[in-house]
């Protein structure tokens, strides 16, 4: 398998490619999720946690002349 995975669902193993959802607060502790293990196939990998922020803006029409 790949040295290294991305995904927009959650951790992906690397060693077996195992996909988890991340839906359980441990991938959002405050502490840093920085290690898991693999329960398919049972390696440890590391585990980089990237956010992205976007802003979303609409036109509101001029109140002007009415």
């Amino acid at each position: 398998m790949a040295e290294e995975t991305y995904s927009h669902e959650g951790p992906q193993c690397p060693h077996c490619g195992r996909q988890f959802t991340a839906d359980e607060p441990h991938y959002y502790d405050e502490q840093g999720y920085t290690e898991d293990e693999c329960d398919q196939c049972g390696n440890k990998f590391s585990v980089s946690v990237n956010h992205s922020v976007s802003w979303i803006c609409d036109a509101i029409p001029s109140q002007e002349g009415k």
